[in-house]
């Protein structure tokens, strides 16, 4: 790219990477820095989940994920003694990636890293953001290069993916705002002499302690341990010899541990910023937010946060959307880090109970949520199927609606199997149809006729007929009963985040038109 960049993204890791890939998707000119000399080479994070993997679907990214990844579609959960308490299984959830994919932070980066050079970006590193200013329209901005010289920049804005000691943070004069909980907890990387399905994960609740265990590519497992009276100090010195002792304590056998890449002691911190967005810069990820890695859900609410933004911003740089719209990213993302933080929180210490008594109501609540089939809802809250945005004010119902049930404005858009596409001999998902179109998508079921729309792809669904472009066939009526369409016609727009953004139980044009026209610069409906 030869324009001038209109974004600098600070920091390298998979929420800045995965920003600059779809914002030079989107062909907005950027910069991004880190000032690490070289990438990080610990799998820190870990797992990707369903709905972080459908964003990379929309982008046109997901197949290098799963050419490498390992499918974990289930888990088994033990208490003290092994005896089971309940056995999730994600091959329910209503995703085309029914699963959680272990991959190393660090292969993570390298596949984004990857895509991004494709795009005619390269990170540039060893350069350090020194300072900022938010004025007159765009953002000035000093940077210092490795060889010590200093550089002077502006931008239209400034997303700061720097982590959790983010200068961009800094410099807006914020902090990370909560709670540190006292347990330590230790992490290894390793192989291991098991026959155990990689595809299963496994955690033990004991009374003096955790361990958690799943697969990660490359052979690798990720291997999670506490105990009760461990200090940090002792956490911090551990080494491939205690964790071994750990994980035998909990299993009650000896499952050998070897090759370990990384061993490493952390604490846990549930804090966020009071705001990811002051004016023209932006925060997203560990530099917004940070909590307990229960769940797997640090790394990805970060790209999630990302994803949220990067097609908002390109949209108002290339003048298709008002700069209102940007006050959406922080009423949409900051209310679900603060719901995630709680949720985590919580789960958190349920897993770090000491209290035998505590332990024992802990297991049996446990073993009932298996018994009364909630282990099909948990699932979906675990890989994030469940994020959404109703209090957006972004979003919208038309006011003539009798919907009362299906998807509200601001839920995610619900794939459907079993769908015919043009172009595909084989039913497909309905997800399938925009698979690397990062537009908004306005379904529309039933016979009404839309025109096109600079704002939006056009997509009819119908029960009968033949596929075409724009055209998808529900044989089986999956996507009617998902979107509870039924006799009637109706509308939903889905924007570039998987979110529906309006929706009608009738084909209102006026209704669609007049949302648009508060957001974007021209509409036609």
């Amino acid at each position: 790219m030869n324009e001038r960049p209109q974004i600098l993204i600070v920091g390298a890791g998979p929420v800045g990477l995965s920003a600059a890939v779809d914002l030079s998707r989107a062909g907005i000119p950027i910069r991004i820095i880190d000032k690490l000399p070289e990438p990080a080479n610990q799998s820190r994070a870990a797992i990707v989940h369903a709905r972080t993997l459908e964003h990379f679907e929309r982008i046109g990214i997901v197949e290098d994920f799963l050419a490498v990844g390992v499918k974990v579609h289930g888990a088994s959960i033990y208490g003290s003694g092994n005896a089971l308490l309940v056995r999730p299984s994600f091959d329910h959830v209503p995703s085309p990636y029914p699963f959680l994919l272990g991959l190393e932070q660090f292969k993570t980066e390298s596949l984004l890293t990857a895509r991004l050079a494709e795009a005619g970006v390269a990170i540039e590193r060893g350069v350090e953001l020194i300072g900022f200013h938010d004025h007159d329209g765009h953002v000035s901005v000093n940077l210092r290069h490795a060889d010590g010289t200093s550089e002077a920049v502006d931008f239209a804005y400034v997303l700061g993916t720097d982590g959790g000691h983010s200068t961009v943070r800094a410099g807006l004069g914020l902090t990370l705002e909560g709670e540190t909980l006292d347990q330590t907890w230790i992490t290894a990387d390793v192989k291991i002499k098991w026959d155990r399905d990689p595809g299963e994960f496994v955690a033990f609740l004991a009374e003096d302690g955790i361990a958690f265990i799943a697969a990660m590519n490359d052979g690798r497992w990720r291997v999670i341990v506490t105990h009760s009276k461990m200090t940090r100090e002792e956490a911090e010195a551990a080494t491939l010899e205690d964790v071994q002792r750990l994980v035998n304590d909990r299993f009650g056998t000896d499952i050998p541990l070897y090759d370990p890449v990384w061993i490493s002691a952390f604490g846990i911190n549930t804090r966020m910023a009071a705001t990811m967005n002051a004016g023209r810069v932006f925060l997203a990820g560990d530099a917004a937010h940070v909590h307990s890695p229960v769940g797997g859900q640090g790394m990805n609410t970060g790209i999630q946060d990302a994803l949220n933004l990067t097609w908002k911003l390109a949209l108002v740089l290339k003048g298709e959307a008002k700069p209102g719209l940007l006050a959406s990213y922080n009423a949409e993302r900051h209310a679900n880090a603060k719901r995630l933080l709680q949720k985590i929180g919580a789960a958190t210490r349920m897993a770090s109970l000491r209290s035998p008594v505590a332990i024992g109501v802990r297991n049996n609540v446990i073993r009932v949520l298996g018994h009364i089939g909630l282990t099909r809802v948990m699932p979906q809250v675990a890989t994030m199927l469940d994020v959404g945005y109703p209090d957006s004010p972004a979003v919208k119902e038309s006011k003539r609606s009798w919907f009362n049930r299906g998807p509200r404005a601001g839920d995610r858009a619900p794939d459907a199997p079993g769908v015919l596409l043009n172009g595909h001999k084989e039913p497909q998902h309905l997800f399938t149809q925009w698979a690397g179109d990062t537009r908004h998508q306005l379904l529309v079921f039933g016979d009404a006729a839309f025109p096109a729309s600079p704002h939006y792809h056009v997509v009819r669904i119908l029960r009968e007929g033949d596929p075409a472009p724009g055209v998808v066939i529900d044989p089986d009526g999956h996507a009617h009963e998902v979107y509870a369409v039924h006799e009637n016609p109706a509308i939903y727009l889905v924007r570039p985040d998987g979110i529906i953004a309006f929706r009608s139980d009738e084909p209102d044009a006026a209704a669609l038109a007049d949302y648009l026209a508060e957001w974007y610069v021209t509409s036609q409906a």
